[in-house]
């Protein structure tokens, strides 16, 4: 995953996760997993409303959670590229990702 995410960086892009866990989750999950990339929290899910990407009722005890999903924003900050899932196992394939920050100018 590392190498990824350094041709990512290689590419211009930055890496990070947004959830509805709290900081002291985030923190949690980031040392036990090693992600090396800033994981955010919204609990209140403002920025996840804001994309549209709140899961109602789809955590394992029952509440909302982001739906996986992926953007890339262009210099601009605009939304250059989306994936998004109805699936919280369904990830995009790294591969994808670098396919379109190679489309970028």
């Amino acid at each position: 995953m590392q190498s990824r995410l350094k041709e990512m960086h290689e590419l211009g892009g930055r890496v990070l996760a947004i959830s509805v866990d709290s900081p002291e989750q985030s923190k949690a999950l980031a040392e036990s997993a090693e992600i090396t990339f800033p994981l955010l929290s919204d609990p209140e899910c403002k920025v996840i409303d804001a994309y549209g990407l709140r899961h109602r009722g789809a955590s394992i005890n029952g509440g909302d959670i982001a739906r996986p999903a992926v953007f890339i924003i262009d210099r601009d900050g605009k939304i250059a590229w989306r994936a998004l899932t109805e699936n919280w196992r369904v990830r995009v394939r790294p591969e994808m990702i670098l396919e379109q920050l190679e489309k970028l100018p």
